[in-house]
C-alpha cells in the first residue's frame, strides 16, 4: 500500500509523544502507520556485529511496544513495523521512501540548537532531508 504514515520511533519522549500524534493523522487520513527504527550503529570502527545484534532486539521491543501503545489509542489503526539496518535518519527515510509515505511524524529532541548542530539531530536531518512532508511534535 502507499500513503503510510511514517513514525521515527526510539522510545524517548519525543518519539513517545510522536506516537500519539501519529495515530492521530493516521486514523484522520485513513492510513495505515509505520512505526521505523533504524539499528545500524555509528562507523567507528572494528567489529559492530554484536552492537548492531543487540540495537535490532532492542529496536524489536520498542518498536513492539510502541504498536502495542497505538492499538490501545486507536484499536482500529492499522500497525506495522519496521526494523530498518541503517542510521536512524536514514532509516526513517527509507522506510517513507519504501511506503510511498504521506508524511513523517518524529518528535523533538529537547536539545537547543548548538547542542542539535554539535551532536546532530536525527529530527534535523529528517526535516532537512525529506522530501515529503515532516511534523515535528514537540515534548509534551
Amino acid at each position: 500500500m502507499t500513503g503510510e504514515i511514517v513514525l521515527g520511533y526510539d522510545g524517548q519522549e519525543g518519539s513517545k509523544a510522536a506516537l500519539v500524534t501519529a495515530v492521530a493523522v493516521a486514523t484522520a487520513f485513513k492510513r495505515p502507520l509505520v512505526i521505523a527504527f533504524g539499528y545500524a550503529p555509528t562507523a567507528m570502527g572494528g567489529e559492530v556485529a554484536d552492537i548492531s545484534a543487540s540495537v535490532q532486539a532492542i529496536g524489536e521491543k520498542l518498536t513492539a511496544e510502541a504498536a502495542a501503545e497505538a492499538h490501545k489509542l486507536d484499536p482500529s489503526v492499522d500497525v506495522t513495523t519496521e526494523l530498518v539496518n541503517d542510521r536512524p535518519a536514514d532509516a526513517v527515510l527509507r522506510a517513507a521512501d519504501t511506503y510511498d509515505a504521506l508524511a513523517i511524524v518524529v518528535g523533538a529532541t529537547g536539545r537547543g540548537p548548538i547542542t542539535g548542530a554539535l551532536l546532530g539531530s536525527v529530527t534535523y536531518q529528517i526535516v532537512h532531508r525529506s522530501k515529503r512532508p515532516v511534523l515535528v511534535v514537540p515534548l509534551p
